[in-house]
C-alpha cells in the first residue's frame, strides 16, 4: 500500500516493554485538518461500508489518551484525544470529526511570559 496517499492514525497498546500499535488508513482525499483554540479538529469522510470499522477505531480511545497520526508518511504527529463529534450519515458516505491536542507544540506556537 502507498502510504503517501493516506492518513494513518495510530493507537498504542498492550505493555510497555511490547508495545502493539493498531493502525487505521483512511484515503488522503477523506480527511480535512483545521486549527481551533489550540486543538485540531480532524474532519474525516469514508465510504458507508467503512464507517462502522472507522468509527469504532476512534470509540477505543479513551479521553486523554495519546493518539498518533501520519499524513502522507511525512512523520508522526504526537496527540492526546479529546473527543469524537456524532456521526452524520448520507446514502454513500459517513462523515464525523476527531478533536486532538498536540502534545508538543511547534516552536512558533510558543508564548513566552515576559516578567
Amino acid at each position: 500500500m502507498d502510504e503517501s496517499n493516506y492518513v494513518v492514525f495510530k493507537k498504542q497498546y498492550g505493555n510497555i516493554k511490547r508495545p502493539k500499535i493498531k493502525e487505521l488508513f483512511i484515503n488522503l482525499n477523506g480527511v480535512k485538518i483545521y486549527e481551533k483554540n489550540e486543538s485540531l479538529i480532524i474532519n474525516i469522510i469514508v465510504p458507508i461500508e467503512e464507517s462502522n470499522k472507522t468509527i469504532q477505531y476512534f470509540e477505543e480511545f479513551n479521553l486523554g489518551e495519546d493518539i498518533q497520526f501520519n499524513i502522507s508518511n511525512t512523520g508522526d504527529f504526537d496527540c492526546i484525544f479529546r473527543g469524537i463529534s456524532p456521526v452524520i450519515d448520507k446514502n454513500s458516505y459517513s462523515s464525523f470529526s476527531v478533536i486532538v491536542q498536540e502534545k508538543n507544540p511547534r516552536p512558533d506556537q510558543l508564548q513566552v511570559e515576559i516578567d
